[in-house]
């Protein structure tokens, strides 16, 4: 109990200066030490740069968080929530990003220079081939067999890596999870909107901590005054065997990358965990060599991003090809940004923090902003069960008024019924006295008319003169 009370009163303090602790990151970076330290002061100087440049205070985990990590204090960090619901928004237009995102189109759309190869395509349950040429699903399934080599498939509208699977087509059969498959499984599986790609064969350098992924550098782009500005790149490592570059979101390593290629010798976790060596294979992640040519994949990004005009912030998967060159993935328009400052150890905009916010401040006032499409089915979902909650509790009240109500009726026809046998015993009763006083009054008239009572008139006469 003790330390229960004790555990209380430390997350308290974190309260008294503004920080959730109920958040999912609080949480995760909290077992991590990485609220171990707080420096009162400096949650004061970041409360007054927001106020002076945003209008408003903060919560300042990720400053709280980014000076445990790296020893620096930086005012111009940028928490999640921030970016999500009100940088975002400004500078992405939403409402369009389904149509950037959907991986079928990449190479009409965003066109670059070099990419993974897709072999098959499904939009909207309709077959394409590597030249967007219409084939039915017999010409899939040629197309497929004639390949002798691990493929990937995966949803084209997801992120995140959700749905990706190795596929293996040896001696003309599909192999999916180590088992023979047919194609059809594959379709009521994936049902719609998928693609099977060729693996893209990457750089030594980056496959060798964790050979059984493929590995990315997570690249992030910005459009600002004319000018589309590399902000920052980490590097994404797999693990456990798995093929994807964030098989296990919270637990993957991620190195920082710095402006010239270089990586850092130490990396983290979502979780906060931090690594010198792959947690998988043991791999040194200080004996990585810097990424050759590294403005090449900055300019890369840069002229992807080109293609892309209603969204001015992109987050970026590349691949060091084997030949040290960078091939395109894919492209999202989000992220855990507060995650990235953490990996790559600065702020996400720098030195354009201030202008930034400024302008962020001052379009804020002007509109709404529209949130990405996945923030607002789960505002939507978040109000919905909000209301499912209301209509339960008031289903709930309902019938507890309607038992009250059928006890209270009972009462009342109790009540009645106790109220009709008492105006019947009433009535009983009057009736009685009625009888008894209609005989006492005809025997006081019979009294009267009595010979009796007119004899003794006289006596009566003299007894009253006595009294």
């Amino acid at each position: 109990m003790n330390k229960e009370t004790n555990a209380n009163e430390h997350l308290t303090q974190y309260n008294r200066m503004s920080i959730n602790t109920k958040t999912n990151n609080f949480k995760k970076w909290y077992n991590s030490g990485l609220f171990d330290d707080v420096d009162k002061d400096f949650v004061d100087e970041i409360q007054e740069y927001w106020m002076s440049h945003y209008n408003k205070e903060i919560d300042p985990y990720i400053h709280i968080a980014f000076m445990n990590l790296t020893g620096v204090q930086d005012t111009r960090l940028i928490p999640q929530t921030i970016m999500r619901r009100e940088i975002l928004p400004v500078f992405n237009d939403y409402d369009k990003s389904l149509f950037y995102g959907d991986k079928n189109i990449y190479d009409i759309v965003i066109d670059p220079p070099r990419s993974v190869e897709t072999l098959i395509r499904n939009i909207n349950g309709n077959y394409f081939d590597m030249e967007h040429n219409s084939i039915d699903s017999s010409k899939a399934i040629e197309i497929l067999l004639s390949q002798d080599r691990d493929l990937i498939i995966k949803p084209s509208q997801t992120n995140n890596g959700t749905g990706i699977k190795k596929v293996t087509i040896k001696d003309n059969c599909i192999y999916f999870d180590d088992e023979i498959v047919t194609f059809n499984y594959l379709e009521d599986l994936y049902e719609e909107n998928f693609m099977i790609q060729k693996i893209a064969q990457q750089h030594p350098n980056i496959a060798a901590p964790h050979p059984a992924s493929i590995n990315t550098l997570r690249m992030v782009t910005f459009r600002w005054k004319n000018e589309i500005h590399h902000l920052l790149t980490f590097a994404r490592f797999g693990s456990n065997n798995d093929i994807r570059d964030n098989g296990d979101v919270e637990t993957s390593p991620r190195i920082g990358v710095t402006d010239s290629g270089e990586f850092f010798k130490v990396g983290v976790s979502q979780n906060g965990q931090t690594f010198t060596h792959h947690p998988s294979t043991g791999y040194c992640f200080a004996d990585l060599e810097p990424i050759p040519n590294f403005d090449e994949f900055k300019q890369f990004v840069i002229d992807c991003h080109k293609r892309i005009l209603h969204l001015n912030f992109a987050s970026w998967d590349i691949i060091v090809g084997v030949d040290g060159k960078p091939i395109f993935l894919e492209v999202n328009f989000g992220g855990s940004t507060s995650f990235y400052q953490l990996a790559t150890r600065q702020s996400i905009f720098g030195d354009l923090t201030e202008e930034v916010l400024a302008h962020v401040s001052n379009e804020l006032k002007r509109k709404e902003p529209v949130l990405m499409y996945r923030h607002r089915r789960k505002i939507a979902e978040r109000e919905a069960k909000k209301k499912e909650k209301e209509l339960a509790q008031n289903k709930k009240m309902i019938v507890e008024l309607k038992q009250k109500n059928k006890s209270l009726t009972k009462q009342r026809q109790d009540l009645r019924e106790q109220l009709k046998k008492q105006e019947e015993k009433l009535n009983r009763l009057d009736n009685k006295y009625k009888k008894e006083v209609k005989k006492l009054k005809q025997k006081y008239s019979n009294i009267k008319n009595s010979k009796s009572y007119r004899y003794t008139k006289p006596l009566r006469k003299v007894l009253k003169l006595f009294k």
